[in-house]
């Protein structure tokens, strides 16, 4: 401002009046002090013509910014204008599709007899699907889950169930590690005698699909693979941070139905069961979307020389609901021999899903029962014992040792008290039978 002044300083006569417009034009943009600054610039007999071309010029200034905000507010009317008409179009647009769409699925009734089940694997799994596959940790999922998508993936029979498959590629989301999957995959290549190369994707990263840029990528890259099998190993590796019991899980609901809508695939969800039960874990949510869910249960202890499981169709909702197949877990080998050096054995081998022996997993479950049944009848009338106990002195799995136990109430030989984490099973005081108390081969429980 200054500067402005001084270039006007000490006018010559003739070109005080433009001096004085010159100085009022720019005091008008100042405010009250800055414009008290630049009058006291101007000779005193010219104080009244500043102060009315100041007036004037505030007044110009005045129409000049109303005129420019006017502008403003036309154009940004126009482009309101302009959105409410896309707005409009999109929604008739919309609305005529939705109109096309629900006519051509209008179906009479002899006509919708032409619409059935397509299955993936027979009786198990079926396209489109929305799938969990779960179980108590360590009970051999990741196993039997591989054992599916690559059955799929070759089209061949799933041999532990005697299942047809339609052939189509697999993903496999190995969110919990990629570490074991090498040798699961080699050895049931082996068993199989055909390599999964070109079939068979694994993508190796817990990959975080309830977030919309993960979700988006996911897609995309199944867009590429058009896979007939996604399996996700496991839910919550692919969920950090969810409350698995909240209402959010619809989240999870949402994201994989997503994929199955883009893909037309079965999504396969390996998860776990709610601690010391066999019900699926989590929101009841992801129980009500499934149409397919699948129990998987250990039928032997750590100790057994042969390990047996138990899959169970927990769910199907356009099917039967009560198909199961006893599994023998085999160790497969996939080396050609020891060759030179030392050989480990462990470092060539994995375990793989075959059909079970019926007469031997009837002696195994047998066994159970009878485990369970001596250490039962060892208990003083009114003692209570637990499942965590009954699983350690029988040296059973978790949901075996559940089994038995709920086989021992039905019988009469105990009765169940309690909830979840509290339930307990106490012998009656009123059970009168002439067993033998004591076995060499357990001890006296406490």
């Amino acid at each position: 401002m200054a500067d402005y002044v001084t270039t006007f300083s000490q006018p010559a006569a003739a070109t005080i009046p433009n001096y004085v417009g010159h100085l009022a034009n720019y005091a008008a943009m100042l405010n009250e002090e800055s414009k008290e600054e630049v009058r006291s610039a101007v000779p005193s007999e010219h104080h009244r013509v500043f102060d009315e071309l100041c007036r004037i010029e505030k007044c110009n200034q005045d129409k000049r910014e109303r005129a420019e905000l006017n502008d403003r507010v036309k154009q940004n009317v126009m482009k309101f204008r302009a959105n409410d008409l896309a707005r409009d179009l999109y929604n008739v647009e919309k609305a005529g599709d939705v109109a096309q769409a629900v006519r051509e699925n209008l179906l009479d009734a002899e006509d919708i007899d032409e619409i059935q089940v397509e299955y993936l694997v027979a009786s198990m799994l079926a396209k489109d699907s929305l799938a969990w596959l779960y179980g108590d940790p360590g009970c051999y999922k990741s196993f039997v889950a591989l054992d599916l998508a690559a059955s799929v993936a070759l089209g061949v029979g799933v041999g532990f169930a005697g299942a047809a498959t339609q052939q189509g590629p697999a993903l496999y989301v190995a969110a919990e590690g990629s570490a074991g999957m090498s040798k699961r995959k080699r050895a049931w290549e082996a068993m199989a005698g055909r390599s999964l190369s070109g079939q068979f994707t694994f993508l190796t990263m817990a990959i975080r699909i309830t977030e919309e840029p993960f979700l988006r990528e996911l897609i995309a890259v199944c867009r590429d693979l058009r896979p007939a099998i996604v399996v996700i190993d496991t839910q919550s590796r692919v969920t950090p941070g969810l409350e698995e019991n909240g209402s959010v899980m619809s989240t999870y609901v949402d994201a994989v139905n997503a994929l199955r809508m883009e893909t037309g695939a079965c999504v396969l969800t390996l998860h776990h069961t709610t601690k010391g039960t066999d019900v699926l874990r989590g929101h009841g949510s992801l129980y009500g979307a499934a149409d397919t869910v699948l129990y998987l249960a250990k039928t032997t202890g750590a100790g057994s020389e042969c390990r047996y499981a138990k899959l169970s169709v927990k769910k199907q909702k356009d099917d039967r609901d009560d198909f199961f197949w006893n599994i023998r877990l085999r160790v497969q080998h996939f080396c050609g021999g020891p060759g030179d050096g030392e050989h480990d054995p462990t470092r060539c081998s994995s375990l793989v899903p075959v059909s079970a022996d019926w007469a031997e997993v009837l002696t195994a479950q047998a066994a159970a029962i009878d485990r369970v049944l001596l250490i039962v009848r060892q208990l003083e009338p009114m003692q209570s014992i637990t499942t965590a106990r009954i699983t350690e002195l029988a040296d059973l799995p978790e949901s075996t040792a559940r089994a038995a136990l709920k086989t021992c109430c039905d019988q009469g030989e105990l009765e169940r008290t309690g909830r979840g984490k509290s339930t307990a099973y106490i012998r009656p005081a009123a059970k009168i039978d002439d067993h033998s108390a004591g076995s060499a081969s357990f001890r006296q429980p406490s």
